[in-house]
């Protein structure tokens, strides 16, 4: 039960980002892959904060350790957040899928 919040929110984010993006960004595959390429990084930069709020959550030792080895902390995280991206890859890609379908300039 403690996991379900977390994975909705990833697929929630990992539906929402995309739509959020293509407003700022220009229509056409450029800003197609510009859109996925930030949103890919806002998730995972995203899911690597919530990772080390949670630890540190649990153990106040994780604090200690991101202060003596900041590298290997954030290394370790990060790790943990791409491993998560099995969870929000494949709803990041159907809802970049959906985009051109809203394009009004551009035709795919």
């Amino acid at each position: 039960m403690a996991m379900l919040l977390p994975f909705g929110v990833l697929v929630i984010a990992a539906v929402v980002l995309p739509f959020a993006f293509a407003r700022l960004l220009p229509e056409g595959v450029a800003g197609l892959l510009v859109n996925g390429a930030v949103s890919a990084l806002a998730l995972t930069f995203g899911t690597a904060g919530y990772f080390l709020w949670a630890y540190g959550r649990q153990d106040v030792r994780v604090a200690e350790t991101l202060g003596a080895a900041p590298g290997e902390t954030l290394a370790h995280v990060l790790g943990l957040a791409l491993r998560a991206g099995l969870i929000w890859v494949p709803v990041l890609v159907l809802s970049l899928s959906a985009q051109p379908r809203r394009w009004k300039v551009v035709q795919w």
